[in-house]
């Protein structure tokens, strides 16, 4: 057995009873992919860790990773690519990583900007600057979130949770697999001498990943935030939570609108009160 570790930046979420379930009704959402294999979608893949600097923001990555997907699919807006660090910042994010709630709710009620409107830059030279307003207009990018969810109307639920069987766990991540790709936990990283990636029995999740396929035999297919990007799990892997999401898209933004969120976020005062609610 081969043990590639990364730095923990998965953190198991508090789950309440607030929080939806997958099948439960409360969000429906459209099959998009009946055979549940989003392997063509796969996009060029992008390190979590860029010149030795750790983000540990994959509990934010993956979840946007699955936005896109959904966009493209079936919106056909190609290449959304959405910045990490502003999620990550507003989800209380730690040097260890963060709860994929936390981070859900913040792009419910953020929204996502644009990766080039606050990178993971040159400038970026620590965690501490990854997850900050530094080189960028902190009002014009929280107006750009809230300019996103004017236009979408993004939902999660909970495909299943730590202490559910095996064979459940799998069955829901094929029925999700059909509505987009599925967030997942795993232990990063352990391999088998065949090279294919395994949970060894007793050791905790500490990743997030974006589940892209499983295939006639019970594999599943991941994509990642460290290369390989795309992993290949055995049968009996046993991740700890799933995720999924779902988009509507909304009526058209109005120029009214558009002018009030810019005036309110050039308010001093409102950029104080934000700042003291993180």
């Amino acid at each position: 057995m081969k043990f590639i570790p990364i730095q923990s930046n998965f953190l198991y979420p508090e789950i309440t009873a607030k929080h939806y379930r997958f099948g439960s009704g409360k969000i429906v959402g459209t099959i998009l992919r009946e055979d549940g294999d989003w392997r063509d979608y796969v996009p060029e893949g992008e390190l979590q860790n860029k010149r030795g600097i750790e983000s540990s923001a994959c509990y934010v990555e993956a979840q946007q990773h699955t936005i896109a997907t959904i966009q493209e699919e079936q919106f056909n807006l190609v290449d959304q690519n959405y910045s990490a660090r502003f999620n990550a910042l507003l989800s209380n994010g730690t040097p260890y990583g963060g709860s994929p709630l936390e981070a859900g709710d913040s792009i419910r009620h953020d929204g996502l900007v644009k990766d080039s409107s606050m990178p993971f830059g040159d400038d970026i030279k620590s965690w501490q600057d990854f997850h900050s307003f530094q080189g960028v207009d902190e009002a014009s990018v929280r107006a750009e979130g809230l300019m996103w969810l004017r236009e979408w109307t993004p939902y999660y639920d909970i495909v299943f949770e730590m202490d559910e069987p095996l064979e459940i766990k799998a069955q829901r991540i094929r029925d999700a697999l059909k509505y987009s790709p599925v967030c997942i936990s795993v232990a990063g990283w352990y391999q088998d001498n065949s090279g294919i990636y395994i949970k060894p029995e007793g050791v905790r999740d500490n990743h997030l990943v974006e589940c892209v396929h499983v295939d006639e035999d019970g594999y599943y297919y991941v994509f990642d935030t460290y290369e390989p990007f795309l992993k290949k799990l055995h049968p009996l892997y046993n991740p700890e939570f799933a995720m999924r999401w779902t988009l509507d898209r909304n009526k058209k933004k109005d120029n009214l609108w558009s002018k009030f969120i810019k005036w309110f976020f050039t308010q001093k005062w409102i950029i104080r009160i934000l700042r003291r609610s993180q």
